[in-house]
């Protein structure tokens, strides 16, 4: 990401020497990528269990700012731009088809969970090794947004991620239970400017 900001700049710098005249400033935004994940590991037999994972929002921006050579102050933008999952672990004797959420909340408010993706009749065969995208829902992306902002501005949250099947086909039970390690990803984007000269065209 770093290397690809500088070849943009470096690539500006070019033009702009190349073509006589005057120079202007000129603001240019840059935006970064990165990605958290959280595992969760599934052992059902029958119960209605919930399974969560957490994420410390602020170590994981700090690892895309230490990646970048950026600083807190250089941020003017972060939010949640996707969230994937998959299978990571499967060795059963037969498939199984599962509907459900991953929810978040905040710990550190001691807030309530919002879901923030829904899945649908998922084969877990068919997701071993996969990255699925998942469609967002508002009220989860809202509450991890909120949580970008709050540590831009000082706060250290930290998010609990939960996964809670509503329907598994077949039923688990003791004698058969569905046994799994899943991950789920968490995409942010951050966006910072500089400032470049380049050609005044007037």
């Amino acid at each position: 990401m770093k290397k690809t900001a500088i070849m943009i700049l470096a690539a500006i710098g070019l033009v702009a020497l190349s073509v006589p005249g005057c120079l202007e400033d000129k603001v240019l935004e840059i935006v970064f990528t990165g990605e958290t994940f959280a595992d969760f590991s599934e052992n059902e037999d029958g119960a209605d269990e919930a399974e969560t994972a957490f994420i410390d929002v602020a170590d994981e921006i700090r690892k895309i700012l230490e990646d970048n050579e950026l600083t807190l102050d250089d941020i003017d933008d972060a939010f949640v731009t996707s969230v994937h999952y998959g299978v990571t672990s499967f060795g059963q004797s037969h498939d199984w088809v599962v509907s459900g959420t991953i929810s978040v909340r905040r710990v550190d408010l001691g807030g309530t969970s919002t879901v923030i993706v829904n899945y649908t009749s998922q084969s877990v065969q068919a997701a071993l090794g996969q990255k699925i995208a998942a469609p967002l829902e508002a009220g989860g992306v809202a509450v991890v947004n909120t949580a970008l902002d709050d540590f831009r501005a000082g706060a250290n949250p930290v998010l609990e991620f939960e996964v809670l099947h509503g329907t598994i086909s077949p039923v688990p039970t003791p004698a058969d239970p569905m046994i799994f390690d899943w991950r789920a990803w968490l995409a942010i984007q951050i966006v910072t400017t500089t400032e470049v000269e380049v050609p005044d065209p007037f």
